[in-house]
């Protein structure tokens, strides 16, 4: 991957600073004092990231960062808005304009060295997803019911996951209407699905997924809902169907957290996971939903060993006995997730999967030995030789909850 990182400012003085700084740390830095000249940088080198200041005369960093969007050379790279303007609005512009990162000024150095470090390392896991061949697992979280937690696991899952053994995963979004995946991440919605929905399906590579991708520091990828729900319009069952497709060749695990329903594309996904987590909490209302689910699933055909039931208690108090919904559904609740107070709620406000607070999150905790559970059979018999104190510590601590996946 280059090194070489573009500098957008039209003061001299600024520019000498930024550029001292990248020197020092051995990168090659290219200047420029405004955006068309920037432009014309370009052409001879892309850069692999650029650092674009926004009070310029003729164009102002949001439109340069707009233009290099547009320009196929450049429209994958990592672009950081350094600006004296820091208020919500600022921000919010930057991200609509392509932007991947803000910093306001006056900044730390350290602080900008680390947010570039950041970003060039979800290049280099983007070209390491592109190179690679692998035979994935799609693990489906769903339920007809809302509010049982779905996103929570799915989004918790997608972070154990790449926690643990060390690789990408792919968190879809397949709740084109109402879908919040990314803001579990805090993730700006800087691409979404609908992007993808612009283009012919059979047209759709791994490029394309993954120059809409939003990367997490935590090695999610995520495949986000569209901002509007008019846009889901764009996205049709072939979209979802060769995007599945795709994805399952390249990373190793593919989450999908589903809507509550049985429209097409919600069907394509069910019908490509090797796994599906059916949600359910303990009440009339959501065990009546689960049986329709799993008389939907007989009627498809799907093996029973597919299916999970895991009963989430999302409330303090009393619920329906296992043994009860157990009798009710003739099937064997295989996980029970406990109540978890204002954990749940701190982690959606600050989007900030409960898994990445492990070990001070008992519910972080829990989480990580529930992606355990469900991880790849030939991971868990060979984990990789630099995950294997982590998966030491994780596999114990699953036993130990006796778990039947």
């Amino acid at each position: 991957m280059s090194n070489r990182i573009l500098v957008v400012d039209d003061t001299e003085l600024n520019l000498k600073m930024v550029s001292a700084i990248l020197v020092k740390d051995g990168y090659e830095v290219v200047t420029a004092r405004n955006g068309f000249e920037a432009l014309e940088v370009i052409k001879s080198a892309p850069p692999a990231l650029a650092i674009l200041d926004v009070m310029m005369p003729d164009m102002d960093g949001y439109t340069l960062c707009g233009h290099l969007r547009k320009i196929p050379s450049t429209a994958k790279i990592p672009i950081i808005i350094l600006t004296a303007l820091s208020g919500v609005d600022d921000k919010i512009k930057a991200f609509d304009s392509g932007a991947d990162d803000f910093l306001a000024k006056p900044f730390e150095p350290q602080e900008l060295r680390a947010r570039m470090k950041v970003l060039l390392r979800r290049v280099s896991d983007r070209e390491a997803v592109q190179s690679n061949d692998v035979d994935g697992k799609v693990i489906a979280v769903f339920s007809l019911r809302g509010g049982v937690g779905v996103s929570m696991v799915a989004s918790n899952l997608a972070a154990s996951l790449a926690q643990i053994w060390r690789c990408p995963s792919i968190l879809a979004d397949l709740a084109f209407v109402n879908g919040q995946s990314a803001l579990l991440f805090d993730l700006p919605l800087r691409n979404t699905w609908a992007d993808v929905g612009h283009s012919p399906a059979k047209e759709m590579d791994i490029n394309l997924l993954n120059s809409v991708m939003l990367h997490h520091d935590s090695g999610v990828h995520v495949l986000a809902s569209p901002r509007r729900p008019e846009d889901a319009e764009v996205i049709t069952p072939e979209h979802v169907q060769r995007a599945l497709k795709i994805l399952r060749t390249r990373y190793e695990y593919v989450i999908l957290d589903l809507p509550h329903d049985f429209t097409e594309t919600t069907l394509i996904g069910l019908d490509n996971a090797d796994q599906i987590l059916l949600m359910l909490a303990p009440e009339t209302a959501s065990v009546r939903c689960a049986a329709n689910a799993l008389e939907t699933f007989a009627h498809l055909k799907y093996p029973s060993d597919r299916t999970s039931l895991i009963l989430n208690w999302p409330y303090k108090g009393k619920g329906l006995p296992r043994a009860g919904i157990e009798s009710a559904l003739k099937k064997e609740v295989n996980i029970v997730i406990p109540f978890a107070g204002d954990a749940v709620v701190t982690s959606i406000m600050y989007g900030k999967p409960s898994a990445l607070q492990m070990p001070i999150d008992p519910l972080g905790a829990f989480l990580e030995d529930l992606a355990y559970l469900y991880s790849k059979d030939d991971h868990k018999k060979n984990p990789p030789e630099n995950t294997r104190d982590r998966v030491k510590r994780v596999k114990e601590r699953a036993q130990a909850r006796q778990w039947k996946s």
